[in-house]
């Protein structure tokens, strides 16, 4: 596979797993997935959010790796529609526990995806 290829499989896969990280900071997504009258302590809460707003950021760097900056936060607004659809469309509110499945796929997946795209 091209670099292309891969950063944009590294796009994709860590902006899903960003957003998966963000929406199970929420009580609502998070009883969802683990049960109702289970909430998130607010330490896990922001370790969350940190690791939703960090797969993000680095959703945007495979982006601007791999059409620079011209081109690349259109990319990236692509990317996090694409993410954001399968998870908030598809897999949260049928699967929730798969929502959560492919999250802890997906982000090491993105990571590998990214070190072998650079």
């Amino acid at each position: 596979m091209t670099t292309s290829a891969w950063l944009a499989i590294a796009a994709i896969a860590l902006a899903y797993a960003g957003f998966a990280a963000l929406s199970l900071a929420m009580d609502r997504h998070h009883a969802d997935v683990f049960g109702r009258g289970k909430e998130p302590s607010a330490r896990a809460r922001q370790w969350l959010r940190a690791g939703g707003a960090l797969g993000l950021a680095l959703s945007l760097l495979a982006c601007v790796e791999r059409q620079g900056w011209n081109i690349g936060p259109i990319l990236w607004c692509g990317a996090m529609t694409l993410g954001a659809l399968l998870l908030s469309g598809l897999l949260l509110p049928y699967a929730p526990r798969w929502a959560l499945r492919l999250a802890v796929v997906s982000a090491p997946l993105g990571l590998l995806s990214l070190m072998l795209g650079r």
